[in-house]
């Protein structure tokens, strides 16, 4: 009898775990990605399937609007934009990662893309996936637009290696949508960033 009672028990148990792997939710998976790789640098990065991708400047976004410091002689190599706006009812208006590359730079010239001393603004340095980047901050501020660029350096082999991780925002005044929160900028941030992460040269 006893033996009855427990195999009904254990059944009863072996039920309600089946029933709750079921009906819980699944772990958050990370979404498709696709793979750009620059031969010509020996460079290769991640971005979100769904992104705006083109390798030719003023397809969806103009280089030179946003990454201002960036020298005459840098060329664009790519850029990835996020195609939906996380946050409609904001003045958010779009964010885009520029790969760009400047031959012929020493390392001082390079981090000084990322910080220029005509702002008077010094610049820091950052690690992100092993590697070292010079990192600076621009702002730029026109007629109901504000243009708020991370700009990230790093130099190898006599070529500058720059990525600028550009959002940007619009005057919510006249069009009546609210200002995009610090924390909607950083979330928008995060996401560039990630991208960023995923930055590798190949073997030598």
């Amino acid at each position: 009898m006893k033996h009855w009672r427990f195999a009904l028990l254990f059944a009863i148990f072996l039920s309600c775990a089946t029933l709750h792997a079921q009906t819980a939710p699944a772990a958050p998976s990370q979404g498709a990605q696709r793979s750009f790789h620059d031969p010509a640098y020996r460079i290769t990065f991640n971005y979100p399937a769904n992104w705006n991708f083109t390798r030719r400047d003023r397809e969806i976004s103009t280089f030179r609007l946003d990454a201002r410091s960036a020298a005459r002689t840098t060329l664009m190599r790519a850029v990835v934009s996020m195609p939906e706006n996380p946050f409609p009812e904001s003045t958010f208006s779009g964010a885009y990662l520029y790969f760009s590359v400047t031959p012929h730079l020493n390392d001082a010239a390079c981090a000084r893309q990322a910080a220029p001393a005509v702002q008077g603004r010094r610049g820091g340095e950052s690690e992100i996936a092993g590697i070292s980047f010079a990192h600076g901050r621009n702002e730029q501020k026109a007629i109901c637009t504000i243009e708020r660029d991370e700009v990230y350096t790093t130099l190898r082999r006599g070529t500058c290696y720059r990525f600028d991780l550009a959002i940007n925002t619009f005057c919510g005044e006249a069009s009546g949508v609210r200002d995009i929160t610090p924390q909607e900028l950083d979330a928008v941030r995060s996401r560039l960033e990630a991208i960023l992460a995923t930055v590798r040269f190949d073997a030598k």
